[in-house]
């Protein structure tokens, strides 16, 4: 059966139907970070669907990257947790892959990086570093309780009588989980999403977007931003102040987020991924949560193995340091320049 492959363009309503029915799609896949994307950071998405007998069959979305320190790159998906192709059979699979890097060395792109959710059977250089963390919901949180540990239930409870003060709420609330984010990010190294990110998802995910605080004497002191994705609550953005770590404000955000999800008909908490063994990976282990390796697979336009751009390759621990020790003010201006060209 023949194949093609076309831009979303003419498409858009197969596309959605495609997500829909495909289990290996999620929202990541939703065609709007095509928009959330190019309006937050300007960069060109390429959105590719595999097409049968005028049926769709896969999608791959691609975001074009240039940078002055990382080169010219493609990458599904930058800047959420998810990404990669989804595809019924290997005839959409080969078309779709086929077709990126027809693009790749069109635009003369150095690499394509595809951070799929499960084994994608390609022929491409693979990593395994990553591992995300999913937690499966009972009927009822009192289990959820339960199956905790005893440490973990105590640390929750010593929040709760330092003043602790769970909220969800929606999009409007950007500004005040940005405000805890940007410090987070600032004190483990990192450059920051400018807060527009997180405002035009909001406004694009409006029916999806949840953002969870929590709140001591009036101070913000951890946050989530949260997506829902069907039956499981994406959580791909989790923060606290790390002042207030004696108090176990973390903790009791991730445990109020999870009860909050029992009791609104979700099945699964997707903490996010993590670097495998690394200390988040280790911080969300405590929740029970099912672990997945994640595949990235690579197609390298030299034939070269996969790049190394990730906070461990000792090439970024001086600028780590150093950018923690930077005010705050600073790393909130200079970090949405940099992070841009950072998938």
């Amino acid at each position: 059966m023949r194949v093609q492959v076309t831009g979303i363009e003419g498409v858009s309503e197969g596309w959605k139907q495609y997500l829909s029915t495909c289990p290996a799609a999620c929202i990541y896949h939703d065609e709007r970070w095509k928009e959330v994307i190019e309006k937050t950071f300007g960069h060109h998405c390429h959105y590719l669907a595999a097409i049968s007998n005028g049926r769709v069959r896969g999608v791959l979305p691609l975001v074009e990257m240039r940078s002055a320190l990382f080169g010219h790159f493609m990458v599904s998906l930058p800047f959420v947790t998810y990404g990669g192709l989804a595809a019924d059979d290997d005839d959409a699979r080969s078309a779709l892959t086929a077709a990126a890097i027809r693009l790749a060395q069109q635009t003369k792109s150095g690499y394509i990086e595809l951070r799929q959710r499960a084994d994608a059977a390609l022929s491409w250089a693979c990593r395994k570093h990553k591992v995300a963390l999913v937690v499966n919901l009972p009927t009822a949180a009192e289990q959820a309780w339960a199956a905790l540990s005893s440490r973990l239930r105590g640390k929750v409870r010593k929040a709760q009588r330092s003043g602790a003060a769970f909220q969800a709420l929606g999009p409007e609330a950007a500004a005040e989980f940005y405000r805890v984010f940007a410090r987070n990010m600032r004190d483990v190294g990192t450059p920051v999403y400018p807060l527009d990110f997180f405002r035009n998802i909001g406004r694009t995910f409006s029916e999806e977007t949840y953002i969870f605080l929590v709140r001591q004497a009036g101070n913000t002191v951890a946050a989530a931003f949260g997506l829902r994705d069907c039956e499981r609550l994406q959580l791909p953005w989790i923060c606290s102040d790390y002042r207030y770590t004696r108090n176990y404000f973390n903790e009791f955000l991730y445990w109020s987020v999870i009860e909050w999800a029992c009791g609104r008909g979700f099945r699964q908490v997707d903490l996010g991924r993590s670097t495998a063994g690394g200390g988040n990976h280790r911080f969300k282990k405590q929740w029970n949560p099912q672990e997945i390796i994640l595949p990235w697979y690579y197609w390298t336009a030299d034939g070269g193995g996969p790049p190394q751009l990730n906070p461990d390759n000792p090439r970024f621990s001086l600028p780590i340091r150093l950018w923690r020790r930077l005010p705050l003010a600073v790393t909130n201006l200079l970090g949405p320049r940099i992070v841009r060209s950072i998938p």
